[in-house]
């Protein structure tokens, strides 16, 4: 009987959860795994023990699966202490709070490249007894990530902005006060947005006007002078874009046409 550390990933997991398998052309040393043998089940990418499981099939080979394409070499596995879903436990939290510390990671400090590349890494039944109970002894997975104090700075000035309390300080508080002011932009008519996304220009409109709709396209900033990068970006100059939506211009020679927020929509009544 031989202990291991199976490599695999939670959307394999959730597609075959009594199964353990991989791609026959990248088996690697997941073929050296037998029947009887005993798994802690690794995530990768998420990073997380999923649990401890014993093999219970000799391995087989699929050649075709609905989630796991093209031959697979697969063995049936059996769960003998799960960690709780959905966040499971954390390798991290596992290597800092386990009594004793695993001999593949004594410092207790996680080192991908043990794992790069790998299908199962075999490690001693010591270990693998010392992270099954764990497993059993750990009350809560809640993650205790992320739950520390507020962070509330960068506020722009208190305003009356109706979907904002506060003036914009980032290019991401123009892109919102777009979406929601954009009928309401003095000397156009945007009716829809069909798309914002990463990449230049940021966005595509439709606006009316005498003629019919049209397509607009647009890129947004926070000040109005930050598109100079883009003007320093050959590959952009080719690119059509019809408007500089901002929160201040302070670009007076920008060569399109610079749409302001600030003066559209900062009310007079303060907060």
């Amino acid at each position: 009987m031989k202990y291991w550390f199976i490599i695999h990933s939670l959307p394999a997991y959730n597609a075959h959860n009594d199964y353990i398998g991989k791609e026959k052309k990248r088996a690697g040393k997941i073929e050296n795994v037998k029947k009887g043998d005993k798994i802690v089940y690794y995530a990768t990418g998420d990073s997380v023990i999923v649990g401890t499981f014993d093999v219970i099939t000799s391995k087989k080979e699929w050649t075709d699966d609905e989630h796991w394409k093209g031959p697979h070499i697969c063995m049936k596995i059996k769960p003998r202490k799960l960690a709780k879903a959905p966040h499971y436990i954390r390798i991290q939290d596992l290597l800092r709070q386990i009594e004793t510390p695993l001999s593949i990671f004594r410092d207790r400090k996680f080192k991908g490249i043990k794992f790069k590349d790998r299908t199962s890494v075999e490690i001693t039944e010591k270990d693998f007894e010392s992270i099954e109970k764990y497993i059993k002894s750990c009350k809560s997975t809640e993650p205790e990530l992320f739950r520390g104090r507020a962070n509330d700075e960068n506020l722009g000035e208190p305003l009356d902005l109706e979907v904002m309390n506060y003036a914009p300080t980032s290019e991401q508080g123009v892109v919102a006060l777009f979406a929601h002011f954009m009928g309401r932009i003095r000397d156009h008519r945007f009716v829809k947005i069909e798309f914002i996304r990463q990449g230049f220009p940021d966005a595509c409109a439709i606006e009316k006007d005498r003629s019919g709709y049209s397509r607009k396209y647009i890129e947004f900033e926070f000040k109005a002078s930050k598109f100079r990068e883009h003007m320093k970006k050959s590959s952009h100059a080719d690119i059509r874009c019809d408007y500089v939506v901002c929160w201040e211009n302070d670009f007076s020679t920008c060569p399109v046409q610079v749409i302001e927020l600030k003066k559209e929509f900062a009310p007079l009544n303060r907060v």
